[in-house]
């Protein structure tokens, strides 16, 4: 089976990471919808459209590479921890390009669970979503689209989960398509000491990524990536890890975990799709 390691960050630990590779895959809905971008006030006609790619990863802000060794493991003089990882899934309300500059006019074609949070002209707006990231420590493409030339200001997402009572258009869609997952933003399943898990958080946090100057999209294809620092999640202020059935709701370290999960989501440029980002700039 293969298998993952990431180098422990604590002083007193050592740790690694096995992950099945074969089991995660980026899923998108099967008829997931490009809704319709708000009338701008800038706009003056039809313009050239740009492709555009979303990528999603999971790579270690230290660096870190995975390796495929050994089970994700965590010693110290006292203790010895092994968690194992087969899946990690994320419910993005919605995904937004914003164009620079722009006054909207309209708002009434909103992908989001509350489409009174749109304050400006979202060029590339998407419905609900289900990913997969791949935490294999690879750079996966999850999303191909084209936007019309012009600079952009902000790559944003949200991770939120969905529920009944969310207004978005493609919300019931959703849930009908993973009632599994009504009110969960957050989906990881493993192993811990060798016992099954299944995490599960309705965490919400925004993605966001401004570009200062904004970028101009003209004729190159334009790279996008999230990335999560998942190797940070589950694991304790010392470094220790965390076992993920005391961060459940209710549990004793499910405020921790859900911080950590704040804390580990970057965005930025990546048109060579490596998981680096472009700029060299950080959050």
């Amino acid at each position: 089976m293969p298998a993952l390691r990431l180098p422990f960050f604590g002083p007193q630990f050592i740790s690694d990471i096995t992950q099945e590779s074969n089991l995660m895959r980026i899923q998108w809905l099967i008829a997931l919808p490009l809704v319709a971008a708000a009338a701008c006030s800038e706009s003056t006609g039809p313009s050239a459209s740009v492709p555009v790619t979303l990528s999603l990863s999971a790579k270690s802000a230290t660096g870190a590479s995975f390796s495929r060794s050994a089970d994700v493991t965590a010693t110290s003089s006292t203790t010895a921890d092994a968690l194992v990882i087969t899946k990690a899934q994320l419910v993005l309300a919605r995904v937004e390009l914003v164009r620079a500059g722009a006054t909207c006019t309209s708002e009434a074609a909103s992908g989001d669970d509350d489409a009174a949070e749109h304050e400006d002209c979202e060029e590339l707006e998407l419905a609900p979503s289900l990913v997969d990231l791949p935490v294999n420590g690879t750079v996966v493409n999850a999303l191909s689209v084209t936007v019309p030339e012009g600079s952009y200001s902000a790559l944003e997402a949200k991770l939120r989960p969905i529920t009944a009572g969310s207004s978005g258009r493609g919300s019931a869609a959703f849930l009908a398509a993973h009632p599994e997952l009504n009110g969960v933003s957050v989906l990881v399943e493993g192993t811990f000491n060798g016992t099954a898990f299944t995490f599960k958080s309705p965490v919400s946090t925004g993605i966001e990524r401004s570009f200062s100057p904004p970028l101009s999209v003209t004729s190159a294809p334009l790279g996008l990536t999230m990335n999560a620092d998942l190797a940070t999640w589950f694991r304790s202020s010392s470094g220790a890890l965390i076992d993920p059935r005391t961060a459940n709701a209710g549990g004793a370290n499910a405020q921790l975990v859900a911080d950590n999960i704040k804390r580990s989501f970057r965005a930025f440029r990546d048109d060579d799709h490596d998981g680096r980002d472009d700029d060299g700039a950080g959050r």
